[in-house]
């Protein structure tokens, strides 16, 4: 486990503060990981601009990913059970990092588990300090956008991948989005069980549920048009500069029901019939869709496997862009093994697209060709890391 340079770090950290977010920053300055995963103990300062974590696969790099994410999320994207965070055979461990803003505040956000049983885990988490009460609280109080290479997903996968994309962005930068959405829910899937019923319920056993719904989709739709258009904002240029092309790169949102309260109201009442026969609502936000257009034509059907890869990193940074806009301060960017299917020229231009960002964690097997001179660099081997 090693430092860095102050004075390289300095000059790094000027030449990427008159880029981007001026005035807007937020950056990790230090990180603490005991007896996670495979990391017994780290004790960490970083660089602000491109930190990149090279070494082979099963080190450690996605780890340290993880472990920045659950900060921003309070989820982890790989494990199904928290239990798998803690070190084999250990009872607990610990996240703990301490981002610091502009004009030198700072703010230190922790996660503690404990074993809880055998199978169980007990989660705490702090705010300088402080417990926090909702998990809720959690979301975007330090903005971050990930990319894992499961992010095809977006490009080549269901409508539910997309409107989850929209929605974890949403609720990160809205308050108001979050709690719609969480009603939303609750009453989506009790109005199904209604459905399910026999005898089949009758239009008025019905309305309350739809006027629920009504009101819950006036708040999601809008705000997910609103989010759209900022995100084709930022991704046409960004898919713009990675392709070096002049190909269009179209976000086109489509509801399945109109969000003005009468006119949904209307489509449930057109759909009963077939709600009823199905047992499941038809007609709502939870089946919309994000569709990305290339020069008008779907990118899922008709683009290369370059094209999509290129696509879901455009969707990312641009979700970077969008939450750092929303708060003010630039969001931290979280790329996993983004490198390995890039061609040189794409990797070269994605890494000159990088250095627009505040501060950006990259993992890779190899060092990249042209790495810019003030990017960090650490070999990660066996869950420690030194500076190379």
């Amino acid at each position: 486990m090693g430092g860095f340079d102050i004075g390289r770090s300095l000059a790094c950290e000027r030449r990427v503060a008159g880029r981007g977010h001026e005035g807007w920053t937020v950056v990790l300055e230090h990180l603490e990981l005991v007896d996670f995963r495979n990391y017994r103990e780290l004790d960490l300062h970083l660089p602000s601009g491109l930190v990149l974590l090279v070494g082979e696969n099963a080190q450690g790099k996605t780890a340290l990913l993880e472990a920045l994410y659950l900060l921003g999320t309070s989820r982890s994207f790989r494990a199904s059970r928290e239990a798998e965070l803690l070190g084999w055979g250990r009872q607990q461990a610990r996240v703990r990092a301490l981002f610091r803003r502009d004009r030198g505040s700072t703010r230190e956000l922790e996660i503690n588990w404990i074993r809880a049983g055998e199978a169980g885990v007990e989660r705490r988490i702090l705010r300088n300090g402080a417990p926090l009460r909702r998990l809720a609280d959690l979301l975007g109080e330090v903005p971050m956008a990930l990319f894992t290479p499961a992010d095809l997903s977006l490009i080549q996968g269901a409508p539910q991948g997309r409107r989850r994309f929209l929605d974890l962005l949403l609720c990160k930068i809205s308050p108001v989005y979050l709690g719609a959405l969480a009603r939303y829910g609750s009453v989506l899937r009790q109005r199904n069980e209604l459905l399910r019923r026999r005898p089949a319920p009758s239009p008025a056993e019905l309305a309350p549920w739809d006027e629920q719904l009504a009101a819950a989709c006036a708040v999601l739709v809008p705000r997910r048009q609103e989010v759209v258009c900022s995100l084709q904002e930022a991704v046409s240029g960004i898919f713009g500069l990675l392709s070096d092309s002049q190909t269009d790169l179209c976000l086109t949102y489509r509801p399945a029901a109109p969000p003005e309260p009468e006119r949904f109201l209307s489509a449930l009442r057109a759909r009963r019939r077939e709600d009823l026969a199905r047992g499941s609502t038809q007609a709502g936000p939870h089946r919309d869709d994000l569709e990305l257009l290339l020069d008008g034509r779907s990118l899922q059907r008709y683009g290369s496997q370059g094209q999509h890869r290129s696509a879901a990193l455009a969707l990312r940074l641009a979700e970077a862009r969008v939450m750092g806009e929303s708060a003010e301060e630039a969001a931290l960017v979280l790329l996993d093994d983004c490198l390995s299917e890039l061609d040189v020229g794409r990797g070269q231009r994605l890494l000159e697209i990088l250095g627009g960002y505040r501060q950006v964690f990259l993992t890779t097997t190899t060092p990249p060709p042209n790495l810019p001179e003030c990017a960090g660099l650490f070999r990660v081997v066996a869950g420690s890391l030194e500076e190379a």
